[in-house]
């Protein structure tokens, strides 16, 4: 193998991959195997949930979640993360830290709510996952300048453009926050962001 591999979903967790190795015009290939697919004994010694996104490296080695799939390209990629061992540096890894452990699996609770509990439940395990995004949106709003570390768009940006497109209320989403909906349209319109959904395979 001489460039990266992908497996994801259309429009979902796997974007992050793709944004940021598109960003940095590194080759890459990209497949979208069904759920069966996802619980062979191929794909689980990938990834031992099932889940994408899994990232396939040139050497053959292959890493999953996606929070380890961002630092695997931003250290081996300048550009998409500020200087190690600097102050930006750590605001970076709290702002990526908050948006892969909290804010996604949050989405993750309200898209796929079966998976964390009984029919009965389902109400209120998406109405807590909306609380809790909505308290991170506010705070986020207050550190957009107008992106998450100034002017210079991170890997975190990217991350987070991700997540507000999984939103079921964009209005709501955007309203009482004006700079996250300023972000949200100047993302929608970045180059990488265009050319990375543009290939996206429309959904059956």
């Amino acid at each position: 193998m001489t460039e990266y591999h992908i497996y994801g979903r259309p429009f979902a967790g796997s974007l992050i991959a793709e944004f940021l190795l598109t960003a940095k015009d590194c080759a890459y290939t990209i497949s979208f195997p069904d759920e069966a697919e996802r619980q062979t004994p191929d794909f689980l010694a990938k990834n031992p949930t099932g889940r994408i996104p899994v990232l396939v490296c040139p050497d053959g080695h292959s890493l999953f979640e996606s929070l380890a799939i961002v630092h695997h390209i931003t250290e081996r990629f300048d550009g998409l993360a500020p200087a190690p061992a600097s102050a930006e540096r750590d605001r970076y890894l709290s702002l990526i830290t908050l948006l892969a452990t909290t804010m996604y699996p949050a989405y993750h609770r309200q898209h796929h709510t079966r998976h964390y509990g009984f029919e009965d439940g389902f109400d209120g395990i998406k109405a807590k996952a909306r609380e809790m995004n909505d308290t991170l949106f506010d705070y986020l709003e207050g550190q957009l300048s107008p992106n998450l570390l100034g002017g210079e768009i991170c890997a975190a940006d990217f991350y987070l453009y991700m997540l507000t497109r999984w939103e079921p209320n964009k209005d709501q989403m955007r309203t009482g926050r004006p700079k996250l909906a300023a972000f949200c349209e100047a993302m929608r319109q970045h180059p990488v962001v265009e050319a990375v959904l543009a290939k996206q395979p429309r959904r059956k």
